[in-house]
């Protein structure tokens, strides 16, 4: 337990989850009740800084307006002696990242009901104003029932319309590497296509096993975002339907005028037709009947 501690604020911990550079996520109990809870906690000490603090607090501003089925819920937010904490629901399972890494043949025979879970919690971020920003596998928790929990909205910003957009100057490029647009690099005000060229990459990675675009170095990725083709879905898996493809890689367009305008877009594309040509079967079907 984290300096020996037994409570931060007014909740008991009793079960590390994860520990990062900054922050720690802990199973909680409030000392009154036996409801679980997840806390993103940023202990007191070497780790706090005013920067963390700030960026845990913006993301509780943020998931607290938001309810929605497939977005984690945010109860609670503190800070004191015991350092700044976020208290969310208690959401048991691997991330979508570390799903894939188990071998995506695992969930392809789900895959379209996961997509159209995890399509509808983003665009419901999006009706409620926000940009996430930072769309990638690990920022979806999915379980094997298909309930999805988007997580993680510490770099989300309100999209700008009319004047604002206009009058807003060059952002801080912030997010993940591997999944960032076109505009986010270039540091330029981002709407919900940004998020669909993120989630387009994501899907992509689900497909495949592989991202897009790789490198040797950050600058050769992020090249590679704004000027390089990715390899075609049907040239990686010859079982993907061709129009979903084509979906797909139209989510990850250079320009954000070419990629579907919203994910309600993606959903009823999704669900006129499918992922797969042959619908994959679970694992365990495949494994007797090879035996």
């Amino acid at each position: 337990m984290s300096a020996g501690r037994e409570f931060v604020g007014p909740y008991r911990l009793f079960h590390l989850i994860r520990s990062g550079a900054m922050f720690e996520i802990w199973a909680v109990r409030p000392v009154a009740e036996n409801t679980v809870y997840a806390m993103k906690w940023l202990p007191p000490g070497s780790r706090h800084s005013r920067v963390a603090a700030a960026e845990l607090k913006h993301e509780y501003s943020v998931g607290k307006t938001l309810d929605h089925p497939a977005v984690i819920k945010t109860y609670d937010y503190g800070t004191g002696k015991d350092g700044a904490y976020m208290v969310m629901e208690f959401f048991k399972t691997p991330n979508l990242k570390q799903q894939i890494h188990e071998g995506t043949e695992r969930f392809h025979f789900r895959l379209e009901p996961i997509l159209i879970a995890a399509a509808r919690g983003l665009d419901y971020m999006h009706e409620q104003g926000w940009v996430h920003r930072d769309i990638k596998p690990d920022n979806y928790l999915v379980r094997e029932d298909n309930e999805v929990r988007l997580i993680d909205f510490n770099l989300s910003q309100r999209i700008k319309k009319g004047l604002a957009k206009i009058l807003s100057g060059k952002g801080k490029v912030q997010g993940t590497y591997s999944y960032m647009s076109p505009e986010q690099i270039r540091g330029q005000t981002l709407d919900e296509r940004a998020d669909i060229y993120s989630f387009g990459c994501m899907v992509y990675e689900m497909l495949t096993g592989k991202l897009p675009f790789t490198a040797n170095n950050s600058n050769e990725l992020l090249n590679k975002h704004l000027k390089a083709k990715p390899t075609k879905l049907s040239m990686l898996n010859k079982n993907i339907q061709p129009d979903f493809a084509d979906l797909v890689h139209r989510m990850i367009a250079k320009d954000p005028a070419d990629r579907p305008a919203s994910l309600k877009e993606f959903m009823l594309e999704l669900k006129r037709g499918r992922c797969f040509t042959v619908k994959p079967k679970p694992p365990e079907l495949e494994q007797s009947k090879e035996n």
